[in-house]
């Protein structure tokens, strides 16, 4: 006899409470579990500031994963603006895909979102190009880009 068959035997748990306990437990076992991600924003960047002049380089790309839909932010030196556009992610390989217009000609972009990178290749107007863009867990200020190390020893 279970725990709760003798408390319900003893008239401390009522059958309602024990349905409630039942289906709580049926709640957290994992066949419930849903294979798709988490809905958030997901950001992945390289974005910086040039020191010297104050100019950008790189990009940022923010995924919106919504239960009604998912789109995609793409940022990057040159853009006048961000460029909001429809993005298809597949929930099991988290390989996601998207094309955006933008002054220079159509960007397009094929590859995997990870926990840590976005990985893949960036077709423009430049050809393909390996990208990976490492995930941004918190906002913060504008970065400065990394500057040329010379002369040193690592």
């Amino acid at each position: 006899m279970t725990s709760a068959d003798r408390l319900l035997r003893s008239g401390f748990l009522s059958g309602a409470a024990l349905l409630g306990l039942a289906s709580v437990g049926a709640a957290l076992s994992p066949a419930a579990a849903q294979p798709r991600w988490v809905s958030g924003t997901y950001v992945y960047a390289d974005l910086c500031t040039m020191p010297e002049d104050g100019s950008q380089a790189g990009r940022r790309i923010t995924l919106k994963r919504w239960p009604k839909g998912d789109n995609l932010v793409y940022e990057g030196a040159g853009l006048a603006g961000p460029v909001e556009t429809a993005v298809t992610v597949d929930d099991t390989t988290k390989a996601v895909a998207f094309r955006i217009e933008t002054p220079a000609g159509l960007v397009s972009f094929h590859g995997t979102a990870g926990s840590d990178a976005l990985t893949g290749t960036l077709n423009g107007a430049d050809g393909a190009q390996p990208l990976r863009l490492r995930r941004v867990l918190r906002a913060r200020p504008q970065e400065a880009c990394p500057g040329e190390t010379t002369g040193s020893i690592h």
